[in-house]
């Protein structure tokens, strides 16, 4: 007798009972089917940009390609990170993309440091500007040590050395300053409402009708 015959015996059983499990799976298993879902990727924002209009005098423009301020003529394109400043003597405007539009006094220089549309910041090192914000738009706006954030209306702000005026005709403002505690306050502004700052104290004096 064959000694070896049990041991094919055994492995043809073990090798049929695996073709049967094998079967059993690719007939019975559910077929992978893709499940929907509400999770949906928002497309990236995309930055805005400036219009320039010389109204009178000159305007130059700091671009990202320029190691310098340049003069700049009306229709020019400002992009985010640049910047613009007025000679004496000079006013300009820069129209944002419906959300704001800036107009700027003699000597004044501006630098539209974030061009996102719903986190806009602008950048006053000096002079005076006057901002419109569209109805249902913020821009927030930074000077010296202040952030004031302007909510729809016509709010004109001036810097002169460390002293700072914010002035509210139309719409709302908010005055955030840190004082020499290192403690964040925050002043509101409605219409016809206006602010003196001195960045020197981290003073705020508040005047106008109130």
């Amino acid at each position: 007798m064959d000694a070896t015959r049990p041991y094919h015996f055994f492995f043809f059983i073990g090798f049929l009972t695996l073709l049967v499990l094998r079967f059993g799976q690719v007939k019975f298993t559910r077929p992978f089917t893709p499940q929907s879902s509400s999770f949906t990727l928002a497309p990236p924002a995309q930055a805005v940009w400036g219009t320039l209009t010389v109204t009178y005098g000159r305007a130059d423009m700091l671009t990202r390609t320029a190691p310098d301020y340049e003069e700049a003529s009306t229709g020019a394109k400002i992009l985010i990170g640049e910047s613009v400043a007025t000679k004496e003597y000079s006013a300009a405007t820069v129209w944002v993309s419906d959300i704001v539009t800036a107009v700027l006094g003699s000597k004044t220089e501006l630098v539209f440091a974030n061009l996102f549309a719903d986190n806009m910041l602008l950048i006053q090192k000096a002079g005076q500007s006057t901002y419109t914000v569209a109805p249902g738009k913020h821009v927030s706006i930074r000077a010296l040590h202040a952030l004031i954030a302007l909510e729809s209306g016509i709010t004109t702000i001036t810097l002169n050395g460390t002293n700072l005026s914010v002035a509210t005709n139309t719409g709302s403002a908010a005055i955030a300053l840190v004082d020499m505690d290192n403690m964040t306050r925050v002043w509101n502004l409605g219409s016809g409402q206006s602010a003196a700052v001195d960045d020197t104290t981290r003073e705020v004096r508040l005047v106008g009708k109130w």
